[in-house]
């Protein structure tokens, strides 16, 4: 009995250290603005607790509701007002979309080839926005979640300090930054759809079903006007804890020197993307007859959250950022999943052997 209650006390230690230390981490992020940091702060944790020895175990069930919850966030954003701004300006939003989403499958494809990552891995890892849902899904498509987690939000910082630096270039003035407000809607009825996908997904085994299910039902009921998706701030802080938990305790000191190794080439990579989204930024507003900071939050390749943080108390088009991005999103979503397999299949046959194979010890997550 003894040695049964050193283990327990043991174990809710490490748990009380994890929690501890992902609470003082995503805090400096969210000091600095970084709304990303929500994620950043449990997986960095994560990955610490993991380096030492003092791992846990997430449960599959809380990974697969905290899908489903992030799910109601993308959910939220797709609204009748925001598809009539994306099919009043649809040839502008199609042209951009494709635009970005090629750049970064083909910035994704170049490090493949090269060797730096494996293939749809690093189609993954370059997807332009949506980073908290790639993340969940990726892993049900044959990528290694830990590289493609690092690689997206270690592009969501640097989207996040250049969007900053010019919107205060843009302004010339500073602004107060605060959390997102929560969202109004049917909380209710939202956590019953959370528990159903859920539910339906550890039913079946299919971890990324929770995701798909909450995301097609939840926006069929709420463009029908039959349930309007509640997504509020305080719901997402556990799915982002979760999430960001079960990857980075799952790093090893191999995987993280390897991504370490990788940060001249992501830098790289992450750099041409974001230059490009800039330069889509002139004929956008030129097109759309909007001003240019407005036409450069919707074409950044960052998450609307951070964008909606960033931009608090500046006067920007926002319905025109919230529907360009949430194209994106859209196309992401939809497109990022079929066009990776195959493409990364076929880089994975060709292109040079990543030195992930050689230096990462091949394991069964």
């Amino acid at each position: 009995m003894s040695r049964f209650s050193f283990s327990w006390k043991s174990y809710s230690l490490r748990w009380a250290g994890l929690v501890s230390l992902s609470a003082l981490i995503s805090g400096v992020f969210l000091l600095l603005h970084l709304t990303a940091g929500m994620m950043l702060g449990p997986m960095i944790a994560g990955i610490i607790m993991s380096l030492k020895g003092r791992a846990v175990t997430v449960k599959p069930v809380f990974f697969t509701m905290a899908q489903a919850i992030l799910a109601c966030v993308v959910v939220n954003s797709i609204t009748l007002s925001v598809l009539h701004h994306i099919f009043s300006h649809w040839a502008l939003v199609l042209l951009s979309v494709l635009s970005v989403i090629v750049v970064s499958f083909a910035t994704g494809a170049g490090l493949a080839w090269f060797g730096v990552m494996p293939g749809t891995t690093a189609l993954w890892g370059t997807s332009p926005g949506a980073a908290s849902t790639m993340v969940m899904l990726c892993g049900a498509f044959g990528a290694d979640a830990r590289l493609t987690a690092f690689m997206l939000y270690f592009r969501v910082i640097m989207v996040a300090v250049a969007t900053s630096l010019v919107s205060w270039v843009v302004v010339r003035t500073h602004h107060d930054i605060g959390i997102p407000p929560l969202t109004q809607g049917n909380l209710l009825p939202t956590l019953s759809l959370i528990i159903l996908s859920t539910l339906i997904s550890l039913k079946l085994r299919m971890p990324a079903l929770a995701l798909l299910l909450t995301i097609l039902i939840g926006t069929a009921l709420q463009l029908s006007d039959l349930l309007h998706i509640s997504a509020p701030f305080w719901l997402r802080i556990p799915a982002y804890l979760i999430i960001g938990w079960s990857i980075g305790l799952r790093f090893t000191a191999p995987v993280l020197r390897y991504a370490l190794r990788s940060i001249p080439a992501v830098l790289l990579s992450s750099l041409t993307l974001i230059i490009v989204c800039a330069l889509l930024a002139f004929p956008v507003a030129y097109f759309a007859k909007i001003d240019l900071l407005s036409a450069y939050l919707a074409t950044s390749p960052g998450g609307l959250d951070t964008i909606i943080v960033i931009s608090a108390n500046i006067p920007i088009a926002l319905p025109f950022i919230i529907a360009m991005q949430t194209a994106r999103m859209i196309a992401v979503v939809t497109l990022g999943p079929t066009i990776a397999r195959p493409l990364g299949r076929w880089l994975e046959r060709h292109a040079r052997t990543p030195l992930s194979e050689k230096l990462i010890p091949q394991t069964k997550d």
